[in-house]
Formats: C-alpha cells, structure tokens, sequence
C-alpha cells in the first residue's frame, strides 16, 4: 500500500514539475507581420502602442541596428501603466537599399533552452512588426537583458536591449 501510495504522489509531483515548466512559453508565442493584418494572442497590431521602435540604417559607413541600447519598462506604471496581459509591440525599419535580418534573443550565456528567438528578414524600405506576449519576454532570461543584431551579416552593429520588471 506504501509503495502504491509513494508511486501516485510521485507521479503527481512529476506532472506539476513538468506542467509548470511547460507553461512558460504558452500564451501565444511571438507573432511577425503588418500593422494591418498583424495579431498577437488574438489581438490586433493595430490597436497595440508600438513599445519599441529600431531602425536599420547606415551610420559612419557601418550598418547599424538604431538605437544601440532601449530599455522597456514593464514595472508597474512603466510603458503608460501597461495591462498585465498586453503584448509588447515593436517596430523594425530597414532605410537601407539592402535586404538585412534582426535577430532578437537572449545571450545564450543565460537562456535557458525554451528562451524566445525571433529572427526576421527586413526588405529594403520595409517596415516589419514584432509581437511578443508578456509572459514569453519575461521569461526568456534571467539577466533581463536580450541582444538584437543582423542575423544575415556579422559585421553590422546590433545593441543591448533591458527590460525592467521590478
């Protein structure tokens, strides 16, 4: 009877361990597109404020990811007293005459392996828009720090972007 007893509770202690881990890339996942067409876990790009804003550009003969550092604030009353469950919005142009990607992860130093990857190719003149669940950036590191950069060429400049949650 011990040994049933041992075996169920057990197994339900394996289960919540698993479920809980499950549960920290589930609300969507990262979402690509237009500001017309676009949606994050069922909500429209379009009715979304654009939390960040980079533009690929050329900068002293380098090409460059603008800005070079960002900081999102999900504190409490940061980014205009944001919603717990509103998605992050950003906005990627490339100026170039070029086609150029933008990668966004964590440092793989610090991300664990279900961490949030968004990789985009931006044409030339084109305006891209990333959405990006709450639960899905908050948990890709434990640093808060991601990197962006051009996945398709090493020697253009990326940057550091923050994200403040206490």
């Amino acid at each position: 009877m011990h040994k049933v007893l041992l075996s169920v509770l057990l197994s339900a202690v394996l289960i919540a361990a698993g479920s809980s881990a499950a549960l920290a890339l589930q609300s969507g996942g990262v979402a690509y597109g237009d500001l017309e067409t676009g949606k994050v876990s069922g909500i429209a790009f379009n009715t979304l404020d654009v939390d960040l804003e980079y533009t690929i550009m050329e900068l002293g003969g380098k090409k460059v990811i603008y800005p070079p550092t960002s900081v999102l604030d999900l504190k409490t009353g940061g980014t205009a007293g944001r919603g717990a469950f509103r998605p992050v919005l950003i906005k990627v142009t490339n100026a170039t005459k070029a086609e150029h990607g933008f990668d966004l992860s964590a440092d793989s130093k610090y991300a664990a392996p279900t961490s949030m990857h968004v990789k985009i190719v931006v044409k030339p003149g084109e305006t891209k828009y990333i959405g990006i669940p709450i639960s899905d950036l908050t948990y890709v590191t434990a640093n808060s720090i991601l990197k962006y950069k051009c996945q398709l060429h090493a020697g253009h400049l990326g940057g550091t972007l923050m994200i403040l949650t206490k």
